[in-house]
């Protein structure tokens, strides 16, 4: 069984141990050491292997500190930069990590100490002067997908990372073990997130999954959540063979999905959503582990017509509590306690906890997975109950002196992806070669793709409500009002009725494509229908409605907005609408005369 100590100072050093001074910095050769303050190349593809989900920030002026060797051990004195140590390891599987850390001649106030991908181990860690912080936890070291349409990635490493006014290493012990994994699965409200050094919490994106291994000191925590997720991206993108190829008997899987599902509609909450749930019990069930499954967490609420609060994920919450009852799994039910939170908070207090309407910072992160621990506990959900600490550390308050005095309130940020849009290449393996690249790639640099894809499906046709969501994003200007119920075949609390009143709002519509009362929703937009969406949103408001498919046609042949293989009522594929959707914007942009 493989076991190494690293000593950080003289006294700890003894027979068969790997001394580490302030000199070490991390090699290959060596297989040890501590990260250098560079900035990673292509750190857009992999913000973790090699740095561990600490990354420079930059345009602060401030000189990176020197590693020091101490008395008591290797030290940072600089508050806010991480002192981070990687070791190798010789094979995938499970470790025990032990981790001491002396407090010195003066004691250390306050310490955060990570592992991994900035997964959190003890947050303010106290320790007496003369006294000793001790603490053992485990890893399980294994591939994980970096950037979706990419392979999955090895890293035969463990990362430890230390963050305080003192950050001091003073001992770390890493050896083999056969300890039970918690595999978590889902989004991004889930997945492990990297921030930026020297550190700020009310700015750094954080999830509660990467802040679980905080309360288990008798398991391990492989984070397999990633952003853009749907229960069905989850399986077909790759995240789930990872899980499934390791999971054993004795293990759990812990998931989350819902935010991304909710804007397909062939995930409704009933139907393709529930199916998907059923079908990941039955695979864990059949691997002889235990699934649990977590709700969605509440976005921020929003207020309706008559002052009360509302969330458009209750439906799939809900459909995790009957598929929790049908087949007696745990349901840990994250959304209502949420929206519940959220609702007695209000907006002014909540701001300090979320980076958007939907993502929280490391505040929020802390207090949902602070949440979602007690449940365990209160449930006594077997077996991850007994593997347990007994932790419960005071709530995380945000300092809000810390918030960049120029930064937009998170309450009135629309939802967004978490993943950098500045990609080197497209992450789609279906875009290869296509006509339309060029155009996609500028897609993506102005933020209209996701980049948490792994296929575009360049050639499919956009469902009109699916559209509407793209084309928002494209014009800037985000619906301001709930839905009013002008038609039938929209319900007022879905993810798409908010866009469709304000199309409606914004006279974008057309009344010849919505007969009979119906938006038409799930039906594919033609290429008609694209150019009058775009033509109308090109001219003034209250200057739209007098303009037919025609007119809007006959416009943007002379704006240069038809695409090679346009036809008025054959649906437009996913590729040529995005493409479009970028014309758009430039000619917006160029402020192109409204009058034809």
């Amino acid at each position: 069984m493989y076991s190494r100590r690293y000593s950080f100072a003289a006294q700890y050093e003894q027979a068969g141990s790997v001394p580490v001074g302030a000199a070490s910095i991390y090699g290959e050769e060596t297989g040890f050491g501590f990260l250098a303050w560079t900035d990673p190349a292509n750190n857009s593809a992999d913000r973790f292997k090699g740095y561990g989900g600490w990354l420079p920030r930059s345009g602060e002026g401030q000189a990176a500190p020197a590693f020091i060797d101490a008395k008591y051990g290797v030290e940072l004195r600089q508050n806010g930069w991480p002192l981070r140590f990687r070791a190798s390891v010789p094979e995938e599987g499970i470790y025990a990590v032990t981790v001491r850390i002396h407090g010195g001649d003066e004691g250390i106030a306050s310490l955060n100490l990570y592992t991994g991908r900035r997964n959190m181990v003890r947050r303010e860690i106290t320790i007496a002067a003369g006294g000793v912080f001790e603490y053992r936890y485990y890893v399980h070291v294994c591939d994980y997908i970096p950037v979706v349409g990419k392979p999955a990635r090895g890293d035969l490493s463990i990362y430890i990372s230390a963050v305080g006014e003192i950050a001091r290493l003073s001992e770390v012990t890493i050896e083999q073990s056969e300890a039970p994994t918690l595999f978590l699965g889902g989004d991004s409200i889930v997945g492990d997130y990297d921030t930026r050094y020297p550190y700020n919490p009310i700015i750094s994106g954080g999830s509660w999954g990467q802040n679980m291994l905080q309360y288990f000191n008798g398991a391990a925590v492989d984070n397999q959540a990633h952003g853009g997720m749907t229960t069905n991206c989850f399986r077909d993108d790759g995240h789930w063979a990872i899980i499934t190829g390791r999971i054993r008997p004795g293990d759990m899987f812990m998931f989350q999905f819902g935010h991304n599902d909710q804007k397909r509609r062939y995930l409704a909450p009933y139907t393709g959503y529930s199916a998907n749930l059923r079908w990941y019990i039955q695979q864990v069930r059949s691997k002889g582990a235990t699934p649990v499954i977590v709700t969605s967490l509440s976005r921020i609420p929003s207020q309706d017509e008559d002052g009360s609060y509302y969330d458009l994920l209750e439906e799939h919450a809900e459909a995790c509590r009957k598929v929790g009852r049908e087949y007696k799994v745990p349901v840990i039910d994250l959304h209502e306690h949420s929206f519940q939170r959220f609702c007695q908070m209000g907006t002014e207090k909540l701001k300090g906890y979320f980076n958007d309407a939907a993502h929280t910072n490391d505040y929020g992160a802390i207090m949902m997975a602070q949440f979602i621990a007690s449940e365990i506990k209160r449930q006594q959900i077997e077996p991850l109950c007994h593997l347990m600490n007994d932790y419960d550390p005071a709530p995380w308050l945000p300092d809000e002196s810390l918030r960049p005095p120029t930064q937009v309130s998170p309450t009135d940020k629309p939802e967004r992806p978490i993943l950098p849009t500045d990609l080197p290449e497209l992450p789609y393996v279906d875009c290869v070669g296509i006509k339309q690249l060029a155009g996609l790639k500028e897609a993506m640099a102005r933020g209209l793709l996701d980049p948490c894809l792994k296929y575009f499906h360049p050639e499919a046709n956009l469902p009109r409500g699916q559209f509407l969501f793209l084309f928002f994003k494209a014009a800037q200007s985000p619906p301001k009002r709930v839905y009013q119920g002008r038609y039938c075949d929209i319900y007022k609390y879905e993810f798409d009725a908010s866009n469709v009143q304000g199309a409606i709002d914004a006279e974008l519509i057309d009344e010849a494509t919505t007969p009979n009362g119906r938006f038409r929703p799930d039906d594919g937009l033609t290429g008609g229908e694209l150019l009058s969406f775009i033509v109308r949103s090109l001219h003034e408001a209250g200057n739209r409605q007098h303009l037919n498919v025609e007119a809007c046609e006959r416009q943007a042949r002379a704006w240069g907005l038809i695409w090679e293989g346009y036809e008025r009522d054959l649906e437009v594929n996913r590729a040529d609408c995005t493409v479009a959707l970028v014309e758009m914007m430039k000619l917006a942009a160029a402020a192109h005369p409204t009058k034809s």
